[in-house]
């Protein structure tokens, strides 16, 4: 029987008037649902976010009262190199100094005495010898954090916390601000807030869920902020699952087969594989150059996706994801045998030529990239010895025995091992004391504050001359202005990284640029220059 158009219509009216009840109970019993979820989250997230910031200052207290044990009463060499050492090895530092019975500084660990920033009121601890405040810099818009030690002689040691080092960036800025995470004085005084904003700016009351997370050893407390307005927003495709839900029961089940069906069809990871193993998956090549000479060492392998219409998706949208789901080692591998293929005549003629590859925190768990490497490279026209496996310093290392293990082992091979992004991350010192690598690579973030931050230029310049005193070679990485080549010529630093050289090149315009920047038999060095206009 043939249903007219009328009939149909009075029928899926009365589909959406029946369910139209059920939807508006489900809704109801939803909200409180997501609610009780987003209260929970929001205080794993604030307890969490406290036990951070006590974990740090645990650490700060422990350094000053180490440093105040070993009887630093004065700004001499000592005391000066004590100091260097501790905010060097000891990530959430941010400064160091000796203050004298008044409270003012007498030095800090680069040696000098600045007034460089304000403080708020001290807070005492339940260790009545260390007391807690906020410090305000004059001259940029940062924050720290200081605890102070006060000894019995009235001279003091202060270390400055860094407010990133408390309370790291948090992902909330997808939901526009609507959640937030607070650190404040038990007084109420703000310390930081996460996201940055306005920090005068409350939520309405009654408009947003908040949880107080207060820590027994400081005086400090954490809250969390959540919008109700945000948590619809964050929630809405979960309310909308929900009333698919009821739909279902009445009869809307193979929407609901589709749409899981087309979506395992656009599976990432399932994407990723099949775009390695269509050969998307290629090389690009940074160049690093001796800034003396303005010769082409070698360069840096780094993984680009280049679509079948041509476009190129960068790597920090693939890489994670191969990270997480164990396709590192197949990209890895990949990108070895790509770059053999491209490189492998040019880098047979040229055995001073050196080609670099990125390591994860995996790759140096087990023996798996030794067989990898020693397979790959067996028999290739690129010599085990013109390798360089760059170990990033981003992501801790679970296992540094196991670590220097493996690490061993590819320099038994021949290859040569960096450490990447040193200064930055997990490692610090311990990575190159541990891990007996050859190279370090300074990160960009000190490159780029040459000429404008005082205490990037000193870490240069210990890791220059921690490099010179370990017998590594040192790597600059990022260089993008001619000012700063010649500061890193004048500090001893003789390898660069950067645009001021080139970017990451294709295969062909990297080969171009090789041969371009040979030297002549009878000539004399390249200037650095050079390579900007054949780059």
């Amino acid at each position: 029987m043939k249903i007219s158009g009328r009939w149909t219509t009075a029928l899926v009216v009365s589909a959406v008037l029946l369910a139209s009840v059920p939807l508006f109970a489900l809704d109801r019993a939803f909200q409180a649902y997501i609610e009780g979820e987003a209260s929970d989250r929001l205080d794993a997230q604030a307890t969490g976010a406290l036990k951070l910031v006590e974990h740090r200052l645990d650490q700060a207290s422990k350094v000053i009262r180490g440093l105040a044990a070993a009887q630093l009463e004065s700004c001499g060499a000592r005391a000066l190199e004590a100091m260097r050492l501790a905010v060097f090895t000891h990530t959430p530092l941010k400064g160091l100094s000796l203050l004298d019975d008044q409270g003012r500084e007498l030095c800090n660990h680069i040696g000098e005495m600045l007034d460089a920033y304000a403080l708020s009121e001290e807070y005492p601890l339940h260790d009545k010898s260390l007391v807690l405040a906020a410090a305000r810099f004059r001259d940029i818009d940062e924050r720290a954090v200081r605890l102070r030690f006060e000894r019995a002689s009235g001279r003091s040691i202060a270390a400055l916390i860094a407010i990133d080092a408390l309370l790291p960036d948090f992902d909330l800025e997808k939901i526009n601000g609507g959640r937030r995470l607070r650190l404040l004085f038990t007084s109420g005084e703000l310390i930081a807030m996460r996201p940055n904003g306005d920090e005068s700016h409350s939520f309405d009351e009654g408009a947003a869920l908040s949880v107080r997370k207060s820590s027994e050893r400081y005086p400090i407390v954490m809250v969390g902020e959540f919008t109700r307005e945000a948590l619809g927003q964050e929630f809405s495709g979960l309310q909308l699952i929900a009333r698919g839900a009821m739909l279902v029961l009445i009869g809307f089940g193979a929407g609901f087969i589709w749409m899981a069906m087309r979506r395992n069809g656009q599976d990432a990871v399932a994407e990723l594989r099949r775009a390695m193993r269509a050969g998307e998956i290629i090389p690009y090549y940074q160049p690093t150059v001796d800034m003396q000479t303005g010769r082409v060492r070698g360069a840096e392998v780094l993984a680009r996706w280049r679509k079948p219409d041509g476009a190129l998706v960068p790597p920090a949208n693939f890489i994670p994801l191969a990270e997480q789901s164990g396709l590192i080692f197949e990209l890895t591998r990949v990108l070895m045998l790509k770059a053999i293929e491209d490189l492998g005549e040019s880098y047979r003629d040229r055995p001073r030529l050196r080609l670099a590859f990125n390591l994860f925190a995996d790759h140096i768990t087990g023996s798996r990239i030794v067989k990898d490497v020693n397979g790959i490279f067996a028999g290739a026209p690129i010599q085990l010895s013109q390798l360089i496996l760059e170990v990033t310093e981003r992501a801790p290392l679970p296992d540094l025995d196991e670590a220097r293990r493996v690490i061993a082992l590819l320099q038994t091979s021949g290859v040569k091992v960096a450490i990447d992004d040193v200064g930055t991350g997990h490692g610090g010192l311990s990575y190159l004391m541990k891990l007996g690598v050859d190279i370090i690579k300074i990160d960009k973030m000190f490159i780029d504050a040459i000429g404008t931050e005082r205490y990037s230029q000193t870490i240069i310049e210990t890791l220059v001359e921690l490099g010179r005193s370990m017998k590594m070679e040192v790597i600059a990485e990022g260089v993008e202005t001619f000012e700063q080549v010649s500061y890193l010529q004048q500090k001893g630093v003789t390898e660069g990284q950067g645009y001021v050289f080139a970017p990451p090149l294709p295969a062909s315009s990297y080969l171009a640029l090789v041969e371009a920047m040979e030297r002549p038999k009878t000539g004399t060095a390249q200037p650095v220059e050079a390579l900007a206009d054949v780059a």
